[in-house]
């Protein structure tokens, strides 16, 4: 399993409208992928830092097709005249406790 992670750097005073704008993004998961999980915290001491993580996917390659459909890069684009920096990365799961 992997997770899809964002490290996101909101420009000042847009922070409330990036929100919304990934939000819009979560509906973009297709339906066919039971399980997958959104989540976008915020940097309590960095209000304008957010850390996005969405998964688990089964594989990288699953991931990578989501990342590249159309409607996602869309959404993406969208969001980047509210960002000063966006950084993406991809973890695999090592441990599990629960």
């Amino acid at each position: 399993m992997v997770y899809s992670a964002g490290l996101w750097l909101v420009e000042a005073g847009k922070e409330e409208e990036f929100v919304r704008t990934w939000e819009a993004t979560t509906a973009l998961v297709p339906g066919d992928r039971p399980g997958i999980v959104s989540r976008l915290v915020r940097d309590l001491d960095e209000p304008r830092r957010f850390v996005s993580l969405v998964g688990p996917w089964k594989s990288p390659e699953e991931l990578e097709r989501v990342r590249t459909t159309p409607a996602f890069q869309e959404a993406l684009e969208r969001a980047q005249p509210l960002l000063e920096s966006v950084e993406w990365r991809t973890y695999e799961v090592v441990v599990e406790i629960s």
